[in-house]
């Protein structure tokens, strides 16, 4: 694989170490976040050490018309156009906050849902016309079975991986690579003060990076990173209800 990548929500810790793995190995970036600013910084970092054309553009994930037309901006970023797009952005509030705050259980829906449909339908519009593309988009865990402490936010990932299971029928045989990414939490400031430090269950963004660019050059559909969550989850779905719902998760 080859050519440029969107990386749509480019500011996370993660999406960074995606972008370095990628650019290390050739790839274009074009990088969107809601700072542009620092996503035009990292952009130029990324384009000193690895040498890697770069781009870098804004974008309000909040705002689903868009966050739809953003792929059209990135594909006339950088000459050639896209090869893959990355989705890597998403709101996670708290349980307790949604339990207290409707509207913002619906801002988390406008973010992990209506903005990250409306990317994807652009992005598989453009990249099916592209064999040999690729759409990446980073799931969660949390969507395999809902948990008392953090069902809003695992609904949403829900959908998304429901999503990435039906664009994979629909693009894999026109040869475009679907990758739904389930990683586990993530010593990142999504996940600052929700999961022990030490815990080791805590993924390093580096490692999950890793897993993705693993999994694309495989042409994988699901990768669950660290490795372990696939056995942990498949367990998790198979046990009753009335046993699922004693457990302190």
């Amino acid at each position: 694989m080859t050519g440029n990548v969107l990386i749509a929500g480019a500011g996370s810790t993660l999406a960074r170490a995606l972008a370095e793995g990628l650019a290390g190995r050739g790839h274009g970036l074009v990088l969107a976040a809601r700072d542009a600013a620092e996503a035009g910084r990292t952009a130029a970092d990324l384009r000193i050490r690895f040498g890697a054309a770069t781009a870098a553009l804004g974008f309000d994930a909040r705002d689903a018309l868009a966050t739809s037309a953003l792929v059209a901006r990135a594909d006339a970023a950088l000459p050639g156009g896209l090869a893959g797009v990355v989705l890597a952005f998403a709101a996670m509030p708290e349980q307790e906050l949604v339990e207290r705050d409707g509207t913002i259980g619906l801002e988390m829906i406008d973010v992990n849902v209506r903005s990250t449909m409306a990317l994807l339908e652009s992005s598989a519009a453009l990249l099916e016309t592209r064999p040999g593309s690729f759409l990446c988009a980073f799931s969660s865990v949390a969507g395999d079975r809902g948990r008392r402490k953090n069902y809003t936010y695992g609904a949403t990932k829900a959908a998304l991986s429901t999503a990435m299971e039906g664009l994979s029928a629909r693009l894999v045989p026109k040869g475009v690579t679907v990758l739904c990414v389930k990683p586990g939490p993530t010593d990142s400031p999504m996940t600052w003060g929700l999961v022990p430090s030490t815990s080791p269950l805590l993924a390093r963004p580096e490692t999950v990076a890793r897993d993705v660019l693993s999994a694309l050059s495989k042409n994988r559909s699901v990768v669950y990173s660290p490795w372990f969550w696939r056995p942990i989850m498949a367990v998790l779905r198979t046990l009753p209800a009335t046993i699922f719902r004693r457990l302190p998760i």
